[in-house]
C-alpha cells in the first residue's frame, strides 16, 4: 500500500498493511527537525498553520497524511505592525512571547470583544462593519492546490477546517464572555455562529474540490476534568450548525471521510457525533478524565475510527526515547487492533520536545505497527 491507500483503509475501519502516521509540530520544533533531516521547514501563513505546514519535511520522516487548508490571501498577509504587534486577516492582534525554545503568539485583542447584541454585527457604529474574511479571496487556495498536485496521488489529503463553529466564534469574542452569553441566550450568538459555519462550509467545499480525501473539522469542547459546556448548550447552539457543515460536505462528496477534532474530556458528545456522521474521532486526549483509549476503542470501535492517542503532554516532551517507544506501542495495542487507527500525537508536538523523541515516534510506528499486530 502507499500512504494514501493505507490512511483511507484505516479511516474506514479496515486493516491496512501497517498503522499509518500523522505527526504535526510547532514551528520552532520544525526548524530543529529541518536541521537533522536536511529538508527546510515550510511554515505557512494561516490560522492554525501547524496542521498544514512542513509537508516536505514531515513526509520525508514518515507522515502518511498531508494537511491542506486555506491560507492568508495575497492582499492580506499576516503582518508585524510598527508597534511590534502581529495582525492577521481576522483582525486579531498578537504579541510575541519568548520562551526557552523560541516564541509563541498570544492574542491581545479580539475583533468582537465587548459585543452584546445582534445589531452590533451590522451597525456601522460598532466593530467597523466587521466581516469574516472572504473565503474566495485571491490566493486563498494557491498552496492547497500545489500540495494537492504534489501529494494527492501518494498521500492522503486531509482538508483542515478546525475552529469550525464554536471555537472560532468564541475566539472572536473571548471565551468567558461568549460562554456567558450562550447561557444567557444573547441574540448575537446564533447569527455569529451562522456566519462562522457558512465560512467553514465555503472553505471546506473548496478543499473537497481540490481533492481532499477527508475533512478535519473541530471545536475543542473539553477540559482536563470534563466538558467546558453542557450537552444541552451544545445541542441548542452548536450541533445544528455543525450538522449543516457535515451535510454540505457530504452533499459535495458522498465518500468524504469526516474527522472531528475535540480536545479534552468529551465522552458526553461521542455518541451524538457518531450519529451526525462523524467517522473518525481525534485526538483521544488520554490525559483527560475518562479518555481511556482502550475503553473508547471497545465502546465505539464498531462505529468510529480513531486518530491520536500518543501523549504529547508528558511522554513526548519529558520521556526518554524508550518511554516514547513504549507509548507508541501501547497506543497501537489499544487502538490499532482490527484497523481503524491513524497514529498521531494528542496535539501538535510542542517546542520543548527533543528531536530524538519525534524521530522515535516514526521509528516505533514502523516497528510496532505492522499488521497483524
Amino acid at each position: 500500500m502507499n500512504s494514501k491507500e493505507r490512511v483511507l483503509t484505516a479511516l474506514r475501519r479496515e486493516v491496512p498493511d501497517r498503522v499509518p502516521v500523522w505527526v504535526t509540530v510547532v514551528g520552532d520544533l520544525a526548524d530543529r527537525l529541518a536541521e537533522v533531516a536536511g529538508i527546510p521547514a515550510d511554515p505557512l501563513d494561516a490560522y492554525l498553520t501547524n496542521r498544514i505546514s512542513h509537508a516536505a519535511l514531515l513526509t520525508s520522516l514518515g507522515n502518511d497524511v498531508v494537511g491542506i487548508g486555506a491560507t492568508a490571501p495575497r492582499a492580506h498577509p499576516t503582518r508585524t505592525r510598527p508597534d511590534g504587534l502581529v495582525e492577521d486577516e481576522w483582525d486579531f492582534l498578537y504579541r510575541r512571547v519568548p520562551h526557552a525554545f523560541g516564541t509563541y503568539l498570544e492574542i491581545v485583542s479580539r475583533p468582537l470583544a465587548g459585543i452584546r447584541s445582534a445589531k452590533e454585527l451590522v451597525s456601522p457604529s460598532h466593530f467597523a462593519h466587521y466581516r469574516l474574511p472572504d473565503p474566495a479571496a485571491p490566493g486563498r487556495f494557491d498552496i492547497a492546490r500545489h500540495s494537492a498536485a504534489t501529494y494527492g496521488q501518494t498521500h492522503a489529503l486531509l482538508g483542515i477546517v478546525e475552529c469550525t463553529v464554536f471555537e472560532m466564534a468564541w475566539n472572536l469574542v473571548g471565551l468567558e464572555p461568549f460562554l456567558t452569553d450562550m447561557a444567557l441566550g444573547r441574540d448575537y450568538i446564533g447569527p455569529l455562529l451562522d456566519m462562522v459555519a457558512e465560512y467553514s462550509i465555503a472553505i471546506g467545499l473548496q478543499l473537497i474540490a481540490l481533492g481532499a480525501d477527508a475533512m478535519l473539522t473541530g471545536d475543542d469542547l473539553g477540559m482536563e476534568i470534563g466538558p467546558m459546556i453542557s450537552p444541552a448548550l451544545w445541542r441548542r447552539w452548536l450541533k445544528p450548525r455543525l450538522q449543516r457543515v457535515f451535510d454540505a460536505y457530504r452533499l459535495a462528496s458522498p465518500d468524504i471521510v469526516l474527522v472531528y477534532h475535540t480536545c479534552g474530556s468529551v465522552l458526553p458528545f461521542i455518541d451524538e457525533l457518531a450519529e451526525m456522521g462523524v467517522q473518525v474521532l481525534n485526538p483521544i486526549q488520554v490525559t483527560a478524565q475518562g479518555m481511556d483509549a482502550a475503553w473508547i476503542k471497545r465502546a465505539y470501535g464498531d462505529r468510529l475510527a480513531f486518530c491520536g492517542g500518543v501523549d504529547q503532554r508528558q511522554v513526548l516532551p519529558h520521556g526518554s526515547p524508550r518511554d516514547v517507544e513504549q507509548e507508541v506501542q501501547r497506543r497501537i495495542g489499544e487502538l490499532g487492533p482490527g484497523g481503524g487507527y491513524l497514529l498521531a500525537p494528542t496535539h501538535d508536538i510542542q517546542a520543548d520536545t527533543p528531536v530524538e523523541n519525534v524521530l522515535t515516534v516514526f521509528e516505533a510506528a514502523e516497528r510496532w505497527g505492522r499488521y497483524p499486530l
